[in-house]
């Protein structure tokens, strides 16, 4: 009875220290930071999110998988031409625990207002994923 005690109390302390020690919910997020001269949209997943001037908008609860997303903006006062420039449109990939950074700058020159959008993630761009069947040989 005391060998019985001994293994499974060594066994239930293996098991905490193994599962403490892993994260049990990575997590994927979109940090998006505005720091054009107005108001900027990003439309993913079916949602739209305002990010006003000067704020961060953090979102959360991404599965791993391709998104497509969107930017709307808005044009300040006094601009007669606008245009966009950068990633302002196209997919993000979600990898387990990636995190996206996608920052919005503008210039107002002349009557003529740019934003532009600048995108980069914490996955390294050489990472071979294994479970993607189209790079296994």
């Amino acid at each position: 009875m005391k060998k019985q005690l001994i293994v499974l109390f060594t066994l239930v302390t293996i098991s905490l220290i193994s599962f403490t020690s892993c994260e049990p919910f990575i997590e994927n997020k979109i940090v998006a930071r505005n720091l054009a001269a107005a108001d900027v949209q990003l439309n993913i997943r079916g949602q739209i999110h305002n990010v006003a001037p000067g704020q961060t908008l953090i979102i959360n609860d991404f599965k791993k998988g391709t998104f497509e997303y969107e930017t709307i903006y808005s044009v300040p006062v006094g601009a007669t031409e606008f245009s966009s420039e950068g990633d302002v449109s196209g997919e993000m990939v979600f990898n387990a625990g990636t995190e996206v950074l996608l920052v919005y700058t503008s210039t107002l020159v002349e009557g003529a207002y740019t934003v532009y959008g600048s995108m980069t993630s914490s996955d390294d761009i050489n990472r071979v994923d294994p479970f993607d069947d189209e790079t296994t040989p």
